[in-house]
């Protein structure tokens, strides 16, 4: 079968592979769609970093690995034991293997597991193969209505519904959104199906923006042309946002979020920053903000589910798809130069190139 796997720092190639077969407690799918994310954008340009150059602890898996952890495929086979799923069900897989004996695991907070195994970096296989095979807790089936795009859109709305989360938003609050990729992206399309909350993005790419304002976005700012902390100010009588989301990545986002959250307000940094920097912390006394992280998620994918099949994740007007013969020029390329918002892999040619 054909598979994108990652050999090392800008070295992705399309591959044929033997194809798996399940195990017991595990399905096998086909795999329809996979979305390139950010992390894929750090690893092919700065890595090794989330795959292994010596054996995973957990797995044993070490580079070339399959690359791809946001997919979406159909069953077509089930190992032994695997019961309530049947052939042809389409599934979102939450890509996240862990050890389950820690106290993060055995408390319920997964995402903290300190030896996880990533599906698309540290376990056998990913979503950039024509077929992959994955655990049975790992494999949400799909309500119908909801189709195998939306299914590939679970894993990163779900990163972006945990970082709201994060920022305990309530009807009538203002919530500004730094940065405007997949993931600024995700949390306006989420924080709008929870209603009544106005949001502002900033985001500096003329694309992006456009993009924004087809799916329903109001407030958009530029920040290469405007004081953002300014007009997120005078957008909220002086006061400031809620709550703000650093889904940005930079520096500058992150200091402008700090500088416009209103006073005890919540600063969600859900971006990954690849390099150190400073800021005053004087702000971060003066105001009482509370900073705080976002790591992917935990138990969110029903939530992101049923906000789906109520229709608020559409991929309509944002997602472009491409033939796997073109991840890197015509996915990874542009995504790194912030010419596209969202770029899915059409691994099973369904939607052609």
């Amino acid at each position: 079968m054909r598979a994108i796997r990652y050999h090392g720092r800008e070295d992705a190639r399309l591959e044929d592979i033997p194809e798996p077969s399940p195990k017991p407690g595990e399905v096998k799918l086909r795999v329809l769609y996979n979305g390139i994310c950010g992390s894929d954008l750090h690893e092919y340009y700065h890595g090794p970093l989330m795959s292994m150059t010596r054996p995973h602890p957990l797995t044993g898996v070490q580079n070339p690995v399959v690359l791809g952890h946001e997919f979406c495929g159909e069953v077509v086979e089930l190992g032994k034991g695997v019961d309530d799923l049947k052939i042809g069900d389409l599934i979102a897989v939450e890509p996240v293997q862990t050890c389950g004996v820690c106290h993060w695991c055995r408390a319920g907070q997964y995402n903290h597991c300190p030896r996880p195994a990533i599906h698309g970096y540290s376990r056998e296989g990913g979503g950039l193969a024509e077929f992959t095979v994955v655990l049975r807790s790992m494999a949400h089936k799909l309500p119908q209505g909801v189709s195998a795009q939306q299914g590939a859109l679970v894993e990163p709305m779900a990163v972006s519904y945990h970082a709201i989360a994060r920022a305990y938003p309530k009807p009538g609050q203002t919530i500004a959104v730094h940065g405007g990729g997949p993931i600024g992206v995700g949390a306006f399309l989420a924080l709008r199906a929870l209603g009544d909350i106005r949001v502002i993005i900033s985001e500096p790419s003329a694309e992006r923006r456009a993009i924004l304002s087809r799916l329903g976005a109001e407030y958009l700012l530029d920040p290469r042309s405007v004081n953002v902390v300014e007009a997120i100010h005078d957008l909220t009588d002086g006061r400031g946002a809620d709550a703000s989301i650093e889904a940005a990545g930079v520096a500058p986002a992150f200091k402008a979020a700090l500088a416009s959250t209103a006073p005890m307000g919540h600063l969600v940094v859900v971006a990954m920053h690849m390099e150190p920097f400073q800021f005053n912390a004087l702000s971060l006394l003066a105001g009482e903000v509370n900073i705080t992280g976002s790591k992917t998620y935990c138990n969110d994918y029903p939530a992101v589910i049923d906000l789906m099949a109520r229709g608020a994740y559409s991929p309509d007007g944002w997602v472009t798809t491409i033939p796997m013969e073109g991840f890197i020029d015509r996915g990874i390329v542009p995504l790194h130069q912030q010419r596209a918002t969202k770029i899915m892999v059409d691994v099973a040619g369904t939607a052609g190139s």
